[in-house]
């Protein structure tokens, strides 16, 4: 693989080159356009790596302490949530808590749906919502970064976010089509979502489906070096996987997904499905090849690449 400095690797806000601040926040694109990111929080190794740096940069950890100072702050917010026992009085750092943690059934209301909340007392006036849309995206972002990094939460396995569009099939004999989000890349699988409505009315209801997947961008792509990936997949304007190719179709049932019903912060009900590889080879062997492989070639961009991250720190 041909080096790739470390600068066309990272943001020059994660890097502080030229006198910018790192950031913890910062990602970066695996393509120009946008629509291929990594960031170090989603792979247990780049996020150790970053933890170490935080005990040799001061910029970093003043980084980290202002998010988890300004994450404090929630627990001067209160909320009450009125269930049909009783009224709940707790605060909007405890409800991120207990969402993210998933302990929100610890006081017997669904996290999805519908709710009475009040910000001004525990006589009201108490507005219908779900626990979801109290949130903001980006500080529900800093405390997953937080968390991650003092070990309350899990670290993940590699995986690369995608912004992109895909068409799945479903229906009797396959006979209608919808475009769906391919959501992730993970070393397991594929993660996809869509509207809740569609999934339930239409979707869930269907003996069969068929994913419309072109990998090919994947395997042609594999063996540059970072400057050149980022290049050659920024052709790919917004769907770096759309095909309506019937012969690139992997097909599939429900029984084959993970689903997990979730509100975007556009506050719309999206259901996320997960399938994993070896459920997609059953149909479509060439593909799944394509999709590991490329997982297997991205990781190790990082991999080199965060090496060099922490040297860079150790002699900081």
């Amino acid at each position: 693989m041909a080096n790739v400095s470390l600068s066309q690797f990272f943001p020059k806000t994660f890097l502080n080159e030229n006198n910018l601040e790192r950031s913890l926040g910062e990602d970066f694109s695996l393509c120009e356009n946008g629509n291929m990111i990594f960031h170090w929080a989603d792979f247990h190794e780049t996020c150790d790596t970053v933890k170490t740096a935080l005990a040799n940069d001061p910029i970093l950890k003043d980084d980290f302490e202002k998010k988890e100072m300004g994450l404090s702050r929630l627990g001067h917010i209160p909320v009450w949530i009125r269930t049909q026992s009783k009224v709940h009085q707790t605060t909007m750092f405890d409800l991120y808590e207990r969402y993210i943690l998933n302990q929100s059934n610890n006081i017997g209301v669904d996290p999805f749906g519908p709710i009475e909340v009040s910000f001004i007392s525990g006589t009201g006036p108490f507005k219908g919502m779900a626990i979801a849309e109290c949130f903001n995206k980006s500080t529900y972002k800093d405390f997953v970064l937080v968390y991650l990094l003092k070990g309350k939460l899990p670290k993940r396995d590699f995986r690369i976010r995608l912004k992109s569009k895909i068409l799945m099939e479903y229906g009797h004999d396959l006979n209608a089509a919808n475009l769906v989000s391919l959501e992730q890349i993970t070393a397991n699988g594929l993660l996809l979502s869509m509207e809740s409505d569609l999934f339930l009315k239409e979707v869930s209801k269907s003996p069969q489906l068929r994913i419309l997947l072109d990998t090919n961008v994947l395997k042609n792509s594999m063996g540059k070096n970072l400057g050149e990936l980022q290049t050659y997949l920024s052709e790919y304007t917004f769907n770096l996987f759309y095909t309506s190719n019937k012969n690139d179709g992997i097909t599939c049932t429900i029984q084959d997904f993970s689903i997990q019903s979730s509100f975007d912060f556009l506050k719309n009900k999206k259901v996320y499905l997960f399938i994993s590889f070896n459920n997609l080879a059953k149909t479509h062997p060439e593909s799944v090849k394509n999709l590991q492989g490329f997982v297997t070639y991205s990781r190790e961009i990082v991999r080199t690449h965060y090496q060099d991250f922490s040297k860079k720190h150790k002699s900081a």
